[in-house]
């Protein structure tokens, strides 16, 4: 049994973004045979203890996930961690010295969720612009360079490590995907699908591809369909959708705003969406659907660390002639959405399971386990741990 500490800004918030959904999913399979505590960083308990969180603090509480705020130094002296697991390499690159510092022997993985600067460059070519300015360089590099500092990375996609080891090829880089439970399925279910029901969940808050994708859908793909499948219409199910994604309401576009169980709109759907044009990692919303039996039509963007034979777990179209032709195809043939619905909802329960994530998450902690941890120059442990000093007796007498 490890003690482990996962810092994060926030509390996993899963009913609001899959990235968190899956964060939560890998610190509870942790917390089966360890123990694991998770720091809120940057917040107040105004925050850590907000009604509107009580949910948040009762998942962990039951799964014995302890939450901490406040000074990070204090925790990290406290408790002797043997690892640390930071979300984000933009939140990491301000903590791996201080972590370094008051745990010298705790190994550190930076937990990517995607490899940020490989989709910038998905994004800059499909608006035109320049993947390769200074400002993207300097970018990957910062990144890069908090990846090297770690001793591991977590990468939720095969696609995403090997992008990594072209860049980084000493680094340690397991791989995490997303961890589903699946719910339970009535078998009369398919008689609660609303004809031609076309469903894209997404978060929406600082999440650019979500919202070019369904400008894109609407404005590109959905008259596509139309034309042919007169009764289809869309509803947009996420997070937080600003205001270019609510103009886009209309008779057959409805967006909804958050919900707190997207399980019963999904259950009311006949086929699923994720038009991505950029963006990496694996994406949450396609494992949802199928965990609710739907079929998927997505693009090669979208698809990226699905592993599916397309026409039998899921449906590909990179133009919107190809991904409005898989659109009519599903909504004319019960058959096929049938096919489709079934192969992805088995491929997803081989891969994407509470079962399967057991699996990756011992594999993660046996790999990490072996590693030897960096540690500090001794010049730099020392001025840092004055620093630290100060900070604690007399740093808070000048705020």
């Amino acid at each position: 049994m490890a003690r482990i500490l996962a810092i994060h800004i926030r509390y996993p918030e899963g009913d609001r973004c899959s990235g968190d959904l899956r964060l939560g999913n890998f610190l509870r399979l942790l917390a089966e045979s360890n123990e694991v505590t998770l720091h809120i960083l940057h917040k107040g308990a105004d925050y850590v203890q907000a009604p509107q969180n009580a949910g948040y603090r009762s998942q962990l509480a039951a799964a014995g996930i302890r939450v901490t705020h406040g000074s990070l130094s204090r925790e990290l002296r406290e408790h002797d961690y043997e690892l640390v697991i930071i979300e984000f390499w933009y939140v990491a690159r301000h903590l791996i010295d201080t972590v370094r510092l008051h745990c010298p022997s705790a190994r550190i993985a930076v937990d990517s969720e995607h490899v940020y600067f490989h989709s910038d460059q998905h994004k800059a070519r499909v608006l035109g612009q320049d993947p390769d300015s200074p400002e993207f360089r300097a970018r990957k590099a910062a990144e890069l360079s908090v990846y090297g500092a770690a001793d591991a990375v977590i990468a939720v996609t095969a696609e995403d490590r090997d992008v990594l080891l072209s860049e980084l090829p000493d680094a340690n880089v397991f791989i995490v995907p997303n961890i589903h439970e699946i719910p339970a399925h009535s078998p009369d279910a398919h008689l609660h699908r609303v004809p031609g029901r076309i469903i894209f969940v997404g978060n929406f808050a600082n999440n650019p591809s979500n919202i070019d994708s369904m400008e894109w859908f609407v404005k590109d793909i959905l008259p596509l369909v139309r034309k042919s499948a007169p009764a289809a219409h869309l509803q947009i199910v996420g997070n937080a959708p600003p205001a270019e994604v609510q103009a886009l309401a209309g008779p057959w576009v409805e967006v909804t705003g958050y919900v707190p169980d997207t399980g019963p709109y999904l259950w009311a759907s006949e086929v699923s969406i994720c038009p991505l044009r950029f963006g990496a990692g694996l994406k949450g919303k396609i494992g949802e659907a199928m965990m609710h039996r739907l079929p998927v039509v997505t693009t090669d963007i979208g698809a990226q660390g699905i592993e599916v034979k397309n026409g039998e777990g899921i449906m590909l179209g990179n133009s919107p002639e190809e991904f409005s032709r898989c659109i009519i195809e599903l909504l004319e043939s019960p058959e096929l959405r049938r096919r489709v619905a079934t192969g992805g909802f088995e491929y997803l329960e081989r891969q994407y399971s509470i079962e399967a994530g057991r699996r990756h998450v011992r594999d993660f902690q046996l790999g990490i386990e072996r590693l030897p941890s960096k540690r500090l120059p001794l010049a730099s442990r020392l001025a840092r741990r004055a620093g630290a000093m100060f900070d604690d007796y007399l740093g808070w007498r000048f705020r």
